[in-house]
């Protein structure tokens, strides 16, 4: 027959688990403890080690209000702390059940009585439920818990007990040697009190997830906070709890927060001081997103500032950064658009010299997109080349269409330059070079066809350069195994294109037999010595001149 109602009860077996209710750590017997001493008013607690018939005992003293009724210690999720305590808090009355499975002694005397009182609880107790005997003894107001430090706890103690008593609002001593002690928010670049925590923010040059983020009066627990970037500074949070009883850890342990209403609304409050203090800065980077975020939330913000970094052509390594130390913007920005390395890498070449763009030119800047500063901005929507060979004209952009012509000179070359605000206007811009590519997003140097209009327009140096930033990318170069090797390899096989195309075939041959002599044999050149060589097809003379004048020449000759 069923019942016709039902109640919730604590089970006996449940007390028979009660040694699986924490990690068996000291990490999270002083931790507890250090909490029960805290909450009983103490100001100061006291470890100290002690061998007793080749036994080690810690024994951890508080100067707190003690404990008028021995029972509620082994009353499972019961504890006799004063309303007031309750409110503020959460304990959950587990405490000393962190040393369950364990030879303990407690010694207590409460605050206005005469005499204390000392049980002594076996290994088996904790489980078994057997009665305890509760001694009558003299001890000063507060309290003393002593067990036995197995060797694993006895090698951890000295730094769990220094982690213990870092951030813990009492003073903490081991073996008469005080533990170090700091305030949770000490760096804070801001500190605001709401809601019964103290919300410290920080100043990162990276936006990082702390270890911890909030301080249960000595317990630090980590906890997703929100963050807020901007280009050059990361804001951060970290929390001090004061008097904020919703805000709750997962029972025992304690080493997580409960995922509540509670914590919801402190996210809320760490976005908003974040907002709020970077209101008080004056200015700010965040993106148009954010900025929205805070407006949702009730801080009104200015627009972001609007600066815009300089445009840096696109390279095919992307692992490369050259955006560091380019002038600033000096004129009314244009923002360029994306077109790939091939085309970006000369159209820059030839924009250098253009002066309607010079200064002017910026990096799109995707979160800024929203702001009315910035989508009023004019930005470089198109671009393209087009050459003149044989008095047809061919045109080069980063789509599919390719124009069939072999690396040279081409009778004339020009940049089209489409750039659109409230309306659409072309600019055009002569080209000194022009990189093409089947694909003009990945490119091969062995692919590469190079036009130019006159080799006076550009340097072997110059077009190295470009080649370098159009297609080299250490992912594809996969027949030498340093990012070195694999540079100095294309290097050299772009300078001798460059030569060739630019200076013609007998200077290619000299940077080529320069980049053989280089690489194989002048490292073995003895020092203050000169190698001297004159190489034809049937042979070779070569004269090592003297290292000082009393040195006879050195000549070696090779036939066919």
């Amino acid at each position: 027959m069923l019942p016709q109602t039902i109640s919730t009860r604590v089970s006996q077996d449940a007390i028979g688990k009660v040694t699986r209710l924490f990690n068996n750590t000291i990490d999270d017997v002083l931790a507890e403890l250090f909490q029960n001493a805290r909450r009983a008013g103490a100001s100061r607690v006291t470890l100290e080690t002690r061998i007793e018939d080749n036994v080690l005992w810690l024994g951890v003293t508080d100067n707190g209000s003690g404990i008028a009724d021995p029972s509620v210690l082994l009353s499972l999720g019961q504890s006799d702390w004063d309303k007031s305590l309750k409110a503020r808090e959460d304990p959950a009355g587990m405490g000393v059940f962190s040393l369950a499975g364990r030879r303990a002694e407690i010694t207590s005397r409460a605050k206005g009585s005469g005499k204390g009182w000392r049980i002594a609880i076996a290994t088996d107790d904790w489980e078994s439920a057997a009665p305890i005997a509760v001694i009558e003894t003299a001890h000063p107001v507060g309290t003393t818990i002593r067990f036995v430090l197995d060797p694993l706890w006895r090698d951890r103690l000295e730094p769990v007990a220094r982690n213990a008593a870092l951030y813990a609002p009492i003073e903490v001593s081991l073996n008469g040697a005080k533990q170090p002690n700091k305030q949770w928010l000490a760096e804070a670049e801001a500190i605001v009190e709401r809601d019964g925590v103290r919300i410290g923010i920080y100043r990162r040059s990276r936006m990082f997830n702390p270890a911890a983020s909030i301080n249960f009066h000595g317990v630090t627990v980590a906890c997703r906070l929100p963050g807020v970037s901007e280009p050059d500074r990361h804001w951060t949070a970290l929390i001090d709890i004061v008097d904020a009883p919703q805000i709750q850890l997962v029972l025992p342990a304690r080493k997580e927060v409960v995922d509540n209403a509670a914590l919801a609304s402190l996210r809320t409050a760490v976005a908003i001081a974040i907002y709020e203090h970077i209101r008080g800065l004056g200015t700010h980077r965040l993106s148009y997103r954010d900025w929205c975020h805070a407006r949702d939330l009730g801080v009104d913000l200015p627009e972001a500032t609007p600066h815009l970094n300089p445009w840096t052509p696109t390279q095919a390594d992307s692992d490369s950064d050259l955006s560091h130390g380019r002038p600033p913007l000096t004129g009314e920005p244009i923002l360029m658009c994306e077109f790939g390395a091939a085309l970006e890498q000369c159209a820059a070449f030839a924009l250098a010299k253009e002066e309607r763009f010079a200064g002017r030119l910026a990096d799109l800047d995707p979160p800024m997109q929203g702001y009315g500063w910035y989508d009023a901005l004019p930005r470089v929507t198109g671009m393209h080349f087009a050459f003149e060979l044989n008095g047809a004209i061919s045109t080069f952009d980063a789509g599919d269409d390719v124009p069939e012509i072999e690396s040279g000179p081409v009778d004339g070359l020009t940049l089209f330059v489409e750039v659109s605000a409230a309306t659409t206007e072309t600019f055009t811009v002569p080209a000194p070079v022009a990189i093409i590519f089947d694909d003009g997003w990945h490119c091969y140097l062995e692919d590469a066809r190079i036009v130019f209009a006159s080799p006076k327009l550009i340097s072997a140096n110059e077009l190295v350069d470009l080649l370098e930033g159009t297609c080299f990318s250490p992912s594809t170069e996969r027949d030498a195994d340093s990012w070195e090797t694999q540079h100095d390899h294309f290097i050299a096989d772009a300078r001798e294109i460059a030569t060739s195309l630019l200076e013609g075939e007998d200077a290619a041959l000299i940077e080529k037999a320069r980049n053989i002599l280089e690489e194989r044999v002048r490292w073995f050149i003895p020092k203050g010595r000169t190698l001297h060589a004159a190489i034809g097809h049937d042979g070779l003379e070569l004269r090592l001149d003297p290292a000082s004048p009393a040195t006879g020449a050195e000549v070696i000759e090779e036939g066919p």
